[in-house]
């Protein structure tokens, strides 16, 4: 199905009150992924990441309530 979109992530989830939402992501280039969520109650939301180095991600987000984040995240694997 992923391929049949061209997306290169498509997820359905759900929450600890049984409240289904689908998540479909793809990325725009080599560091830079996007993805939105849309929940079976409506509200949808949009995010951003952007891979600045090998441990180190720019985020950010924003939902149809208005709500936004924005963040630099490190990460490592041991």
């Amino acid at each position: 199905m992923r391929a049949a979109t061209g997306l290169d992530d498509l997820d359905l989830a759900t929450d600890d009150q049984g409240n289904v939402s689908v998540r479909a992501g793809k990325y725009l280039s080599k560091n830079l992924y996007t993805d939105v969520q849309v929940g079976g109650d409506g509200t949808t939301q949009i995010n951003l990441n952007l891979d600045l180095s090998r441990s180190l991600t720019a985020r950010g987000s924003v939902n149809s309530e208005g709500d936004s984040t924005l963040g630099i995240y490190y990460e490592r694997d041991y």
